[in-house]
């Protein structure tokens, strides 16, 4: 699978999430289009920081979370970077603490040693 596979892949399967990802790409780059793949699951991981903390993050968040665990382990090392650089790295941007308690314990432990290996710590430490 590549980048533009797996983009293609998610839009199809997440149409919601992809809604809100379009809109937030679309104030960035101006628009949504293959060229762009790479950047759009930050936008992504932006949409998904939106619904942090909120009741419908519940099976949403996780759905998305065991998607791209599912990418992580069969995949090449470029759908492997785009999701750690891309989205994970990403993840949890200005999201406070106790929002992103649910949304971390979620996460699975492969997606969380990303995250980790960036930032140094888990979102939900102030």
């Amino acid at each position: 699978m590549s980048v533009l596979e797996l983009y293609r892949d998610f839009r199809k399967r997440f149409p919601e999430v992809t809604q809100a990802a379009d809109a937030r790409h679309i104030k960035v780059w101006g628009s949504v289009d293959d060229e762009t793949a790479f950047s759009w699951f930050e936008s992504l991981a932006d949409a998904v920081n939106d619904q942090m903390g909120t009741p419908e993050q519940g099976t949403y968040v996780s759905s998305v979370f065991s998607y791209f665990e599912g990418r992580l382990q069969g995949s090449d090392d470029g759908v492997k970077n785009c999701i750690d650089v891309s989205f994970v790295e990403n993840l949890f941007w200005e999201v406070r603490p106790n929002s992103a308690a649910s949304a971390w314990d979620a996460m699975p432990k492969s997606m969380q040693q990303l995250y980790l290996n960036f930032h140094g710590r888990p979102p939900t430490i102030d």
